[in-house]
C-alpha cells in the first residue's frame, strides 16, 4: 500500500512539473523551417554574428553566399551593448550595474516583409564588488556572452513565428 502511494505521489509531482513547462536550461534546440537564408550583417565581424551564424546552422539552416531571390533575407543590423550604473554605494562607484544587448532584426521574401524591423532586447542587472575589479570585469563578460545567447535565442523564436 505504501509503494503505491509513494509511486501515484511520483507520479502526479511529474505530471505537475511537465505541465508547468518546466525545462533544463540550456535545453531549448530550436529547428529552423527555413532551408536556407541570405543572411544580411551589418558587424559581421561581432562576437553575436558569429554566435548567430553557428546557431542558425546548427539549426539546419543553410546560409547562402549569394543572393538569391526565392531565399528569404535576414536583415541584422544596429547590435548594442549598453552599460548604465543603477545604483550607487557610499563612495560614489556603481554598486549595481544594467547589461543591455539590442539589435534590429528584418526578415524579408520576395521584396515583401515577413518580419518588418523590429528591435529585440534582453537586459541584465548585476551588483559589482568594489574590492574585486578584475572580478567585475570577467562577471560582465560573462553576463555579455550569456546575453548575446539569450538575444539569439530570442531571434530564433521570433523566426518561427513568422508568418509565411
Amino acid at each position: 500500500m505504501r509503494k503505491t502511494a509513494l509511486r501515484l505521489l511520483g507520479f502526479i509531482l511529474t505530471l505537475s512539473v511537465q505541465a508547468c513547462g518546466f525545462t533544463l536550461r540550456g535545453n531549448d534546440a530550436i529547428v529552423s523551417r527555413f532551408n536556407s537564408l541570405n543572411l544580411e550583417l551589418e558587424q559581421s565581424q561581432s562576437d553575436f554574428s558569429a554566435l548567430l551564424q553557428r546557431s542558425l546552422t546548427a539549426a539546419g539552416v543553410t546560409l547562402l553566399a549569394q543572393q538569391l531571390e526565392a531565399a528569404p533575407i535576414l536583415k541584422v543590423s544596429n547590435e548594442q551593448i549598453l552599460i548604465r550604473p543603477v545604483s550607487i554605494n557610499p563612495r560614489a562607484r556603481a554598486s549595481q550595474v544594467e547589461l543591455r544587448l539590442s539589435a534590429s532584426i528584418a526578415l524579408m521574401v520576395g521584396g515583401q516583409p515577413l518580419i518588418p524591423d523590429e528591435t529585440l532586447t534582453v537586459v541584465r542587472t548585476y551588483f559589482q564588488d568594489i574590492e574585486n575589479i578584475a572580478g567585475n570585469q570577467e562577471e560582465a563578460q560573462i553576463i555579455a556572452n550569456e546575453l548575446r545567447q539569450e538575444l539569439i535565442n530570442q531571434l530564433m523564436r521570433r523566426l518561427e513565428s513568422a508568418p509565411e
